[in-house]
């Protein structure tokens, strides 16, 4: 999905050409790697765990070191992947030791947790695509999917990064919206409201497999997913997408929309 800078053309990395040629075994090393840092998180988003009860797991600070002076030689680029990663203990740590490479890092978060020191430490990154999931353009809406009531604050939390990185082009903002049939009334709204933030790129995926959920997360909404799911309203849905299309590029706004 992104693009990674370097000096080394790509085709000539040694395990790309392991790769091209089928080796059973590989000489080159990877330079793209993903590190799972936690599982907890603080929304109880009705896609993803409507009940709220993230576990408690994390990574140990000393073995993120480990593993991370093993890639440092090769890494090119680094995802940092929760729970809410954000939320990470020991997270201040990580991307300090980040900022002293020329890494680049990618993360989904859904912001709630972007102080305003958390926001400095990202923008002293080398290079960042940060992914803020939102999935709303209303207050109501947002509550409904995420069951929290935290719309107006990770709105100003996103804007205040904004602010920060605007005149880094290597520092990334990434607007993400997950699409089921609540907030598909919202996308092109979505699209109107993130413009202020300039972002490198709106994303629109769409729920998909959860034909089965019959779930709620204390909002007072009953999550179904035989109605929610995009596969159940799929010419509308890809309608809805189709028109989303033509207004990014009316509004020169960057995008990336899946059809089904």
């Amino acid at each position: 999905m992104f693009a990674v800078n370097t000096t080394q053309p790509f085709k000539d990395r040694p395990i790309e050409q392991d790769l091209a040629n089928k080796s059973v075994t590989v000489a080159g090393l990877p330079y793209y790697y993903q590190v799972h840092l936690n599982k907890l998180c603080n929304q109880k988003c009705i896609m993803c765990m409507p009940n709220g009860r993230h576990p408690h797991d994390e990574m140990p600070f000393d073995r993120f070191v480990a593993f991370f002076e093993q890639i440092k030689p090769h890494a090119e680029h680094l995802t940092l992947i929760g729970g809410e990663p954000l939320m990470y203990r020991w997270i201040a740590q990580v991307l300090d030791l980040l900022s002293q490479t020329k890494i680049a890092v990618t993360t989904i978060t859904n912001a709630t947790a972007l102080t305003e020191k958390i926001a400095v430490q990202l923008a002293a990154l080398n290079e960042l695509n940060l992914r803020c999931s939102i999935d709303a353009a209303s207050r109501r809406t947002y509550l409904k999917i995420h069951g929290t009531d935290h719309f107006s604050r990770v709105a100003a939390q996103i804007m205040q990064f904004r602010h920060l990185t605007r005149d880094n082009p290597s520092i990334r903002l990434i607007m993400h919206f997950v699409v089921m049939r609540e907030n598909l009334n919202e996308v092109l709204d979505f699209i109107e409201f993130a413009k202020p933030y300039r972002p490198h790129r709106v994303e629109f995926h769409p729920v998909r497999h959860v034909s089965h959920w019959n779930v709620q997360n204390d909002t007072g909404w009953q999550f179904h997913g035989s109605e929610q799911s995009c596969e159940a309203f799929k010419p509308e849905y890809n309608t809805v997408m189709a028109r989303a299309k033509i207004k990014c590029e009316a509004e020169a706004v960057p995008y990336e929309i899946i059809l089904l």
